[in-house]
């Protein structure tokens, strides 16, 4: 292991490709620009690069849980406008999106909760998980 890197606890938590499912899900639909505004040009330590948000974006296509399409109005308008393509979450995918935004919700309360809080989480973890007692 190298000594250079920090440790997860010192640098600032970046974005994963299921927080820019999360936000095309919020959004309806979004465009590139859009995306860039939000993950790569927010001015905050948390941002990432336009290359690895491309490439978050054709895993996400991948997986079935972005889709990408042209814009219809874009579309009909095309001799004043270019047509740029949009992202949006399919709507068999929505129950998907939510499992993702629970178990988000879920990660970062247990990493920011305090150890009284992460106690009682256990007790509850050890009665659901064996429930003779």
């Amino acid at each position: 292991m190298s000594g250079n890197r920090l440790s997860p606890k010192l640098r600032p938590m970046v974005f994963s490709k299921y927080d820019i499912a999360l936000f095309i899900d919020a959004q309806g639909k979004t465009r590139w620009s859009h995306l860039l505004k939000a993950f790569v040009e927010n001015g905050s330590d948390r941002h990432i690069s336009r290359q690895r948000l491309s490439d978050y974006l054709k895993e996400l296509c991948n997986e079935g849980l972005v889709n990408k399409t042209i814009d219809k109005k874009a579309l009909m308008f095309r001799m004043y406008w270019r047509v740029y393509p949009i992202y949006l979450v399919p709507k068999n995918r929505k129950k998907r999106i939510a499992e993702i935004r629970a178990r988000k919700r879920i990660y970062e309360f247990v990493d920011s909760a305090d150890p009284k809080k992460l106690e009682k989480l256990d007790d509850a973890i050890k009665s659901i998980a064996d429930p003779r007692g």
